[in-house]
């Protein structure tokens, strides 16, 4: 009894091996599907350049296989490792192409082995459109403030990569404008030195959808300078006399004050930038003078600016030219006998035109101080007054001078 089942086993086994060679090896009827073979291109990467075309749609198709053979050899096959290839070596001109594609199995599955029943698609639609390259500025775009006294220096910018190149479709290719770099200078006390990623914009600054578009650089580095800047005044030391005093003074300087920048130090003691000094008593007339402005050493001047103008004006003044006798000399040295080679002198005056319209020449007194003086002739200046003038409203304007010759007194 044993036997017999022990040799039904076997039979059984024998008969579900047999079927398994069967089905798997031998039947030749077998059939499945491939579902999302990706296509290769052939020549692509250089043959379109060339042609200056590229494929802008249909590069990621896929296609489902129908395939029949032994199941054996159709085990062996999946979507990684059957190969659809495209011969672009046709493709010539812009436009949509319906191309076909070759089939083929990977190595360890014998040739004639595979039977293609169905491609789903047939075809493959590609858009192929003109490869276009260009030239476009970068642009960077700026937000924010800077703290008060501190200023950007957005409008000298520097760039290692003022221009870049795209490349791609002539379609979005020739929307695009310009390449786009945003910064916020908000709160920002320093300089920036710093490398950052740009966006490819249309010519109102909308970004481009840029997939298939490809640049010469993915960033640019970028340098704004940043400072602390203080607006300084510009003034003139002004020595009154002559008649000139403040009330009766104008000046006016352009530009009145020019923007500094430096070390919080430097610039906490920099009040103000005397560009000169002026002797009211040596003018004579309203005036204008150009002056150099010159700065402290670390003091950046950020205007530009090197010169300044001053324009001084009299206002209410009058002036007189008195012709003078009485001349008096003063500190005569100790010795010497002093006599005026000049016997008359012309001196002008000035101050307020009612009071000038009075003075008569007995009201001025002309006095060379001799202190110090040697034997000889001599010229010394002369001090004009006026007598009455308590208010000193009146003044010489000009330099004068007396000569004197001091002799050996006998």
């Amino acid at each position: 009894m044993k036997n017999k089942i022990w040799s039904l086993l076997l039979s059984v086994a024998l008969a579900t091996g047999l079927w398994l060679y069967v089905i798997t090896t031998v039947s030749p009827d077998y059939r499945m599907t491939i579902p999302d073979v990706p296509v290769v291109f052939e020549g692509e990467s250089w043959l379109l350049e060339n042609r200056n075309l590229m494929i802008t749609d249909g590069m990621s198709a896929t296609v489902d296989l129908e395939v029949s053979g032994n199941r054996s050899d159709l085990s062996k096959l999946n979507s990684s490792n059957v190969i659809l290839k495209i011969d672009l070596t046709k493709v010539y001109e812009a436009g949509t192409a319906n191309l076909t594609y070759t089939i083929s199995p990977p190595a360890d599955v014998p040739s004639g082995a595979v039977t293609v029943e169905n491609r789903n698609p047939a075809f493959i639609k590609l858009t192929v459109e003109k490869r276009l390259t260009k030239e476009i500025p970068v642009n960077v775009a700026f937000t924010g403030a800077v703290p008060d006294n501190f200023m950007a220096d957005t409008e000298n910018v520097v760039l290692d990569y003022p221009v870049i190149n795209i490349k791609g479709p002539a379609s979005v290719v020739e929307q695009i404008t310009q390449a786009r770099v945003d910064i916020d200078l908000e709160d920002r006390t320093e300089s920036l030195s710093e490398t950052y990623r740009f966006t490819l914009c249309d010519e109102e600054g909308n970004p481009m959808d840029v997939e298939q578009i490809t640049t010469d650089v993915a960033e640019v580095h970028l340098d704004v300078k940043i400072q602390r800047y203080k607006e300084i005044p510009l003034r003139l030391n002004m020595i009154y006399g002559g008649g000139a005093t403040k009330g009766y003074t104008r000046y006016e300087i352009k530009p009145s004050s020019i923007r500094v920048s430096g070390s919080d130090a430097v610039l906490e003691d920099l009040t103000e930038i005397v560009l000169g000094t002026v002797n009211l008593a040596e003018q004579t007339e309203d005036t204008q003078v150009t002056y150099a402005i010159n700065l402290p050493e670390g003091v950046t001047n950020l205007t530009g600016i090197t010169e300044a103008t001053a324009d001084i004006r009299f206002v209410g003044l009058s002036s007189k030219k008195l012709t003078i006798e009485n001349i008096t000399v003063t500190n005569v040295p100790v010795g010497l006998s002093p006599e005026l080679v000049n016997e008359v002198i012309e001196v002008t005056l000035r101050g307020p035109a009612a009071r000038i319209e009075q003075i008569k020449p007995e009201d001025v007194v002309v006095t060379a101080d001799l202190t110090g003086k040697e034997a000889g002739t001599t010229t010394v200046k002369a001090t004009i007054t006026v007598r009455g003038d308590s208010e000193g409203l009146i003044g010489a304007v000009g330099p004068h001078t007396v000569t004197v010759t001091l002799k050996e007194a006998g």
